[in-house]
């Protein structure tokens, strides 16, 4: 094949798998390409392999707590030897970029056997430049063969290309997530900083996945909450833009400084007030005009002690549906929002305009996202600090987590980020996550709004950093409960008929007994647990995209695959970390059959606490979580040691002792 057809063929490809890449190429003036390389590389020339973080017992669901018990007592009873990170033989999911051809391409994809093949186009020009040298429509094929897909990611921007990668596998086969394998091509300046970035990302896209329990009580919750009075449903929608500023207020310790300057000023701005923020504030004199929860546990019991000494009943709550009922009776009303990748969206029918974009992970995201839903022309960030200067001191005084003892427990502040004044900050994973969300609404926000961070934490990308001593805002045009009563009568109230009646237990388990009798079968058809092409039917019986990038159906149907694909999900994630890090294919026979035996198990169990907890006239019987979660401290059994003079299981011919072992 001529180089002329190479590319003619390669472009009508990418018009029917990558449009908007094949409508970017058409632009590129004439002159545009780069010479090809003569030789471009065959073998990449910087790999990186990411990996689940190990399973720890507290906090896990009890299903998969025991799941993984039994997984690691037999690798122990068998002696066999479990590797502390991936092998370096397959890869389910593969992420490629650089300058490319088609032989080395191919065998790459073939040594690895992927199932799903991102092409990042991090330089458009060169991408065009290599459509003379890489079939692609060759390298679809290969893949397809296997059950998988090939996707195009057109972007240099780390955080974008990792969202990009983990929405896929988390609407796919979240499994898939352990053992990726990122390969460069030649130079490439954003591959370490896209590793890195990943590496910090899977934490998100395996949060995603919920668990059992968790669905069933937001299905609680969800029963209990819009059945009160004065509730009202969000919606998305063109508004005209307010004549005021909305300042949403965090709970970071950065917030003490700025108190005083908040309650001088509050009657010049709209103030949202976000989870634990509530106390401090409502203690300084300072009354928010909305405030926001997020969590479905254990609201009210932070909430208790504020409610116990002042008076929340002016206040609108703003909360998902399965918010902790504890914490509705207390506020004035609440705009009830939604999330699609919940059974109660389905479940009562709700369409795309009752979730606020990029709503999540915290209540920081949801505040932001009301902020800019309700078209407010500035935001200023105050106490948002999403996370710590001083890893000691991680929330502002007066807030729960500085009041409750030893009933909270600080995440690790480990990963640095630059700092909103410079200098460095430390975060979570959990906050990583959120702040890459902010980042994403600020500086992808279309319109001519203005972004402030007065926090003195974690920089926020698209926010200009401002002292608080140096703002001046001006006096409001009118009185601002005007505003607040403006945006409060554009929500339409909550209408009860929409509720399931019956409810609709019966049908939700027939359909939870289908596609674990489905599953079933895929998983007893595996002959060779190195193919992975179960992966991909696996994801398609629990149709992980519904909800995540597309709109799930309405009906009870929808609303049971929800229930229980998040936690049958995580099972097979854990799965797949334990079989990538086996030595042999004999162990990897042996323990892969072992794996099936426990999950079967597995599935009784949670079929039968569906049948007991939503499988009758109503939602029931759902225990307390302190009752049915690991006892913290609880230690998973560890598996045998690898022998350390043995070969390394990952090719490289030097023992394990000096190669992958220097690091277990």
């Amino acid at each position: 094949m001529t180089a002329v057809d190479l590319r003619k063929g390669n472009l009508a490809f990418l018009e029917q798998a990558a449009a908007p890449v094949a409508e970017a190429l058409s632009h590129l003036p004439p002159s545009a390409p780069a010479a090809p390389s003569p030789e471009p590389p065959a073998n990449p020339t910087f790999m990186s392999r990411l990996a689940v973080q190990a399973p720890e017992p507290e906090g896990r669901d009890p299903y998969l707590t025991r799941f993984i018990q039994d997984i690691l007592t037999e690798a122990r009873a068998a002696d066999i030897p479990l590797l502390s990170s991936p092998t370096f033989t397959l890869s389910c999911a593969l992420m490629v970029m650089g300058t490319l051809e088609t032989r080395g391409l191919l065998n790459f994809v073939r040594k690895t056997r992927c199932i799903y093949l991102f092409v990042v186009i991090d330089d458009l020009e060169r991408f065009n430049a290599n459509l003379d040298l890489v079939d692609w429509p060759a390298t679809a094929r290969q893949v397809r063969n296997h059950g998988g897909e090939i996707f195009f990611i057109p972007s240099d921007d780390p955080v974008v290309i990792a969202g990009k990668a983990y929405s896929i596998l988390s609407a796919t086969a979240p499994w898939a997530l352990d053992a990726m394998t990122i390969a460069a091509f030649g130079p490439v300046p954003i591959t370490q900083p896209l590793a890195d970035t990943l590496g910090r990302l899977g934490y998100r896209a395996l949060s995603t996945l919920g668990t059992f329990y968790d669905n069933c009580l937001m299905l609680r919750n969800s029963e209990t909450n819009l059945r009160q009075p004065k509730s009202f449903l969000y919606t998305r929608r063109a508004r005209p833009a307010r004549n005021l500023p909305a300042w949403v207020i965090g709970s970071g310790p950065s917030l003490d400084t700025d108190l005083a300057f908040l309650k001088k000023n509050q009657d010049r701005a709209v103030m949202i007030s976000c989870g634990s923020a509530l106390a401090p504030l409502i203690a300084a004199g300072i009354c928010p005009d909305f405030h926001v929860e997020l969590e479905n546990l254990n609201v009210g019991m932070v909430l208790d002690p504020v409610a116990r000494s002042f008076d929340l009943s002016p206040i609108p709550l703003v909360a998902p549906i399965s918010v902790d009922p504890d914490a509705v009776g207390k506020f004035r009303c609440t705009v009830f929002t939604s999330r699609q990748n919940l059974p109660t969206h389905s479940l009562y029918a709700l369409d795309m305009d009752c979730q606020p974009i990029l709503g999540e992970p915290t209540v920081s995201n949801l505040a932001l996202a009301f902020a800019r839903e309700q078209n407010f022309p500035e935001i200023c960030f105050f106490g948002t600090d999403m996370g710590a200067r001083d890893r000691d001191r991680d929330h502002a005084d007066g807030t729960w987590h500085r009041t409750s003892g030893d009933d909270y427990h600080a995440p690790e502040y480990d990963i640095p980020v630059p700092g909103n004044f410079g200098g460095t900050c430390q975060t979570s994973a959990g906050l990583y996550q959120a702040l890459q969300a902010l980042s994403l609404a600020v500086k992808h926000d279309p319109s001519d709004r203005i972004y402030l961070n007065c926090s003195d934490g974690a920089a926020i990308e698209g926010a200009r950093a401002v002292r608080s001593a140096d703002l001046t805002p001006p006096p409001a045009t009118q009185p601002k409960q005007k505003t607040v009563a403006a945006i409060l009568d554009d929500f339409v109230p909550w209408n009860a008929s929409r509720m399931p009646s019956p409810w609709p237990g019966p049908e939700m388990i027939v359909e939870i007994e289908g596609q674990f009798q489905q599953l079933r079968g895929i998983l007893k058809g595996i002959r060779n647990f190195a193919d992975k092409a179960y992966i991909p039917m696996a994801g398609q019986v629990f149709r992980y995209a519904e909800g995540h990038t597309e709109l799930a159906p309405a009906g009870a149907k929808s609303a049971a695959n929800i229930l229980v694909r998040g936690s049958v999900g995580a099972h097979l994630v854990f799965m797949e970390y334990f079989l990538n890090r086996l030595t042999t294919p004999e162990h990897l026979a042996h323990m892969g059959q072992a794996c099936l035996r426990f999950l079967d198990k597995s599935l009784d169990d949670i079929l039968a606490d569906a049948r007991d907890r939503i499988g009758g006239d109503r939602v029931r019987n759902i225990p307390d979580f302190d009752a049915i979660r690991t006892p913290p401290g609880a230690q998973f059994p560890p598996g045998p040691p690898m022998p350390r003079n043995a070969p390394c299981p990952c090719g490289s011919g030097k023992r394990y002792k000096q190669c992958h072992g220097r690091t277990a």
